[in-house]
């Protein structure tokens, strides 16, 4: 009948919202209810029923099969967005910007010469590899205390330009020369704080892009000094790049994972303890990788430190500064995947029960 073929092919695109291993399992039987429960002369699937079979259809592509695949799954996709909130924290930050000039340049060193009143005593430029330096400034957990420095404005990009002077006896009247001219000149310029017990001043000025720490010692020192850190500011954009990383990560991961879950609770008896041998390591390294990068990330609250654009690099520093949970993860995942997709393949005078979609090709 033409009513039952034009239903029928309405029914079947539906279900086609339903993953393959239950159209294979149950589709049959399915479309079969659902022509039986129609309405004579009806055409199409009604508006409730394509509602009812998309968001079932979702459940079962979303939704792990019980309690335990629900932890795995989730722990192996915070892995993935968290690293992948990585990634995209790493490309907002080499995004093309005029805003941010280079830290090498030589109107730094003459600035800081003029600042100082002679010619620098000693130099420091770093400016390593961007993973480099979101890895290295929090594995030795150089968090900035802005606040106690009297500092509110911009925040600075960890690799610096350091210039340091030596005084014969004291670089307090360098260190304020220096305040008030940064002052006439424009700069957005912060308090002058003590820096500890020693009494060391130190403020924060901005301008164009820079950002400028001056330090001087004190004159009970042995030897005084002027201290300048040029820094760039932190690139704008890499914190919602990377909460944009996160969320693709979910959404690609989580699916591909419930997926797997769903094939490995039909998967026979010994394959499944097999791949659960393969998984287990895999499953720890994805748990522990993902407590490290979180909490290397977290400031120490004692420190009065603060979270900078460097640090939403972090996890994807973690994995190319210490790829062996990268590799265990991946090796875990392609044995377990290879040992529950080829299973079908080893069993192949079993006989598949009929699905929906052989059935439709017949």
């Amino acid at each position: 009948m033409p009513e039952q073929s034009s239903l029928e092919h309405s029914y079947r695109r539906l279900l086609q919202a339903y993953p393959r291993f239950y159209r294979r399992e149950r589709g049959l039987e399915l479309l079969t209810t659902l022509l039986d429960a129609s309405r004579p002369g009806q055409l199409r699937a009604s508006r409730d029923e394509a509602v009812h079979l998309l968001l079932s259809g979702l459940r079962y592509r979303l939704a792990p099969p019980g309690r335990v695949a629900k932890a795995v799954v989730g722990v192996a996709a915070l892995w993935a967005a968290v690293v992948l909130s990585g990634v995209g924290a790493y490309l907002a930050w080499g995004a093309p910007s005029t805003e941010r000039p280079e830290l090498t340049e030589t109107r730094i060193a003459a600035l800081g010469d003029a600042l100082a009143g002679q010619h620098a005593s000693w130099v420091d430029v770093t400016a390593p590899d961007r993973l480099d330096m979101a890895y290295s400034y929090l594995s030795h957990g150089d968090f900035q205390n802005f606040a106690a420095e009297g500092w509110s404005g911009a925040r600075p990009a960890p690799a610096a330009h350091v210039r340091g002077y030596r005084y014969p006896s004291t670089a307090q009247a360098a260190f304020h020369a220096a305040y008030l001219r940064l002052r006439a000149e424009g700069w957005q310029t912060g308090s002058v704080s003590a820096l500890d017990s020693y009494t060391r001043p130190v403020f924060w000025a901005s301008r164009d892009g820079l950002l400028l720490r001056v330090e001087a010692t004190a004159p009970s020192e042995y030897q005084a000094s002027l201290l300048l850190r040029f820094y760039q500011v932190e690139p704008s954009g890499v914190p919602v790049a990377a909460l944009a990383g996160f969320l693709l990560g979910l959404a690609v991961s989580w699916p591909v994972l419930t997926w797997l879950a769903h094939r490995f609770v039909r998967t026979p008896r010994a394959d499944r303890i097999l791949a659960l041998c393969l998984a287990v390591p895999a499953l720890y390294a994805c748990a522990a990788n993902t407590a490290d990068s979180l909490l290397s990330m977290v400031p120490d609250p004692e420190s009065g430190g603060v979270l900078l654009a460097a640090d939403f690099m972090y996890p994807l520093a973690n994995q190319v500064q210490n790829p062996l949970a990268a590799i265990v993860i991946a090796v875990g995942l392609a044995t377990t995947l290879g040992v529950i997709v080829c299973t079908p393949f080893r069993r192949v005078f079993a006989g598949p029960a009929p699905s929906l979609d052989t059935v439709a090709e017949r």
